[in-house]
């Protein structure tokens, strides 16, 4: 028996992939939130950063519940659980904080994608029901950072500064490697230099950039994908500062 949850709290789901292995431990079911405060140009998931598009549908919590526990005895056999991801999930923050509550009150594991474009608040919300963070770092350099995003790097980074030095919550950086944005040797070494100067250092994965879902126009003008001898430079700039990361090249 669950708790009668409030039939005002909505959610804009752009779609719902279940089977998932990379998105957090175990088998994942993985929710991808409609709406993304950043214009990265490699996205892979473009459809979802616009508020609304035709592909989207508005569920209310409950249902999105119900829908997607069915999956509940895949993830007890793999300790696996729920991924929030988008386009960005921290914009929904009032409504992810009712799915993750109940998801935790029902004894789920919780995981979160978000890049940490979102105003602070939105993250302390967040941070008592997530129990793991997968955050992505795709540029310590302001300019570099907007240019490639149309974001600020300083929410980005001040947000994740807060969850690294102000609380003990469980947190993945990944490092999206784009060619000809962030592959070069400086951005590594400003994005591992700031890792560092935190209190505690989080474990990273590098994740090579990719061409799925980018339209031809796109791939016209340029590929994200970096050439081997940046991925291993990258690596370089992490493993000589002693931070630990995970090769998924």
């Amino acid at each position: 028996m669950s708790f009668a949850l409030p039939q005002s709290v909505k959610m804009r789901v752009h779609s719902i992939q279940r089977f998932c292995l990379h998105d957090g431990p175990g088998i994942r079911t993985t929710v991808f939130l409609q709406g993304c405060s950043l214009r990265c140009w490699w996205c892979h998931n473009p459809k979802a950063q616009a508020k609304s598009c035709p592909s989207t549908n508005v569920w209310h919590v409950d249902q999105l519940l119900e829908t997607v526990e069915r999956d509940a005895p895949y993830w007890r056999s793999s300790d696996g659980g729920i991924t929030l991801s988008g386009g960005e999930p921290l914009l929904q923050a009032k409504a992810a904080e009712t799915f993750f509550a109940e998801m935790k009150r029902r004894g789920h594991h919780c995981t979160i994608e978000t890049a940490g474009a979102a105003p602070l608040s939105h993250v302390q919300r967040l941070a008592p029901w997530v129990d793991l963070w997968l955050w992505d770092v795709k540029s310590a350099d302001a300019d570099v950072f907007h240019r490639g995003t149309e974001g600020d790097v300083w929410q980005v980074l001040d947000n994740l500064a807060w969850l690294l030095n102000q609380t003990e919550a469980v947190v993945r950086i990944r490092v999206p490697l784009i060619a000809r944005f962030n592959d070069d040797e400086r951005a590594q070494a400003l994005i591992a230099d700031w890792l560092v100067s935190q209190r505690r250092v989080a474990p990273v994965e590098i994740l090579p950039g990719h061409d799925i879902g980018r339209s031809s126009s796109d791939l016209a003008r340029c590929s994200a994908k970096p050439d081997e001898k940046h991925v291993h430079t990258a690596q370089q700039a992490f493993a000589s500062r002693k931070l630990l990361f995970q090769d998924t090249a």
